[in-house]
């Protein structure tokens, strides 16, 4: 079982990989991805670098509607991939937690950001998990 810590830095490194994807840094988070997952194992490193080519192309072929739907799925599916690599390799958490910090240094913050807008009315009830800051209106908290 992991601990909290862990599951927060898997679902950065789901984040980090999609948010990854569109930019210029994409081929070489891609190798550290596809290498972080082979530890060592050419197929193994060769399998998941063709399951990381497929994001860029999901991302491209979804309508503008659809798009933060997509982004998501993808970014929740390698949440899932990365939080069962470090179930099984929990020794692997420096290089992970290395990778997201070399993301967010370098991917531009709009990409980092998700939003979510809610509407419910008249007597509906919603209820949200979420993780981070939440702004509500549109001003953010400042330090």
């Amino acid at each position: 079982m992991l601990t909290d810590a862990l599951v927060e830095l898997a679902a950065a490194g789901g984040t980090a990989v999609v948010g990854a994807a569109a930019t210029d840094i994409w081929q070489g988070t891609k190798g550290k991805v596809a290498r972080l997952f082979g530890r060592g194992d050419d197929r193994d490193e060769q399998r998941v670098s063709v399951q990381l080519d497929r994001i860029p192309m999901e991302l491209d072929q979804a309508a503008e509607p659809q798009q933060e739907r997509v982004r998501a799925a993808l970014r929740d599916r390698w949440t899932v991939k990365l939080t069962e690599l470090l179930e099984e390799n929990p020794e692997l958490e420096d290089d992970l937690r290395a990778l997201v910090e070399e993301v967010r240094a370098a991917v531009p913050a709009p990409q980092q950001t998700f939003v979510q807008n809610i509407n419910a009315y008249g007597n509906a009830t919603q209820n949200i998990t979420q993780t981070g800051d939440i702004v509500v209106g549109n001003k953010a908290r400042t330090p």
